[in-house]
């Protein structure tokens, strides 16, 4: 199903969308914990609605999405933040141009995600913060194959660890959390939130932070 980037970027304004965008980046932010003023480049970033939430944040964030018309919406709904067309597994930068990078929902439409993880992990410095779909949740059972997920590919923490082998990418500390264990935004999955802790890996959303070991946290 084709999504526009106005219908696309509406959902994150409604009341479960919010919800869900803000356990969301809470979670990644959380790991990532950039300092200030540092790089993030925001790999898949479709309509610039968490590239936009890391500026607010004081990073300096660029965005790079290979969807020219996403783009467009992107570069006309934010300031400050300079927006490149490419994709993932041919990103147009330098060897660690970046502190950061993310990439938020976007991998899982990617074909090979471990060329797409070595090019993510040569151009950042210090860490990779990743948001996956996660294929042990509650989230995949109702969702897989539906809607704005068809087409969409659910991974898990075993698929990552494979992922990072493929890529030769030894020199990486991984920490892995989940969020949104009841996808419905009710009462009732706002109590789950908020007693069941990221480090039990059933939430629909997979958080990964990869680090170079050299860095500390």
């Amino acid at each position: 199903m084709d999504i526009t980037p106005e219908q696309y970027d509406h959902w994150y304004h409604t009341p479960r969308g919010q919800w869900i965008s803000d356990r969301e980046f809470d979670l990644l932010l959380k790991l990532l914990n950039p300092t200030a003023g540092a790089s993030l480049l925001d790999v898949g970033c479709g309509t610039g609605h968490f590239t936009r939430r890391f500026h607010q944040t004081g990073l300096s964030v660029t965005g790079v999405d290979p969807d020219p018309v996403m783009l467009a919406y992107a570069r006309e709904h934010s300031a400050g933040i300079e927006y490149i067309e490419g994709t993932a597994e041919q990103l147009p930068f330098d060897d660690k141009q970046f502190d950061y990078s993310s990439a938020i929902t976007s991998l899982c439409f990617v074909d090979n995600p471990v060329t797409a993880l070595q090019e993510i992990w040569r151009v950042s410095k210090h860490g990779v913060v990743l948001g996956l779909l996660n294929r042990r949740s509650l989230l995949y059972r109702q969702k897989a194959g539906h809607g704005a997920y068809a087409g969409a590919r659910w991974d898990s923490r075993a698929d990552v660890i494979n992922w990072l082998q493929q890529a030769g990418i030894t020199s990486a500390d991984s920490r892995f959390r989940s969020a949104i264990f009841s996808p419905g935004g009710g009462s009732t999955a706002r109590v789950m939130e908020r007693l069941l802790p990221g480090t039990i890996l059933l939430g629909g959303f997979l958080a990964v932070y990869l680090t170079r070991q050299h860095n500390t946290m």
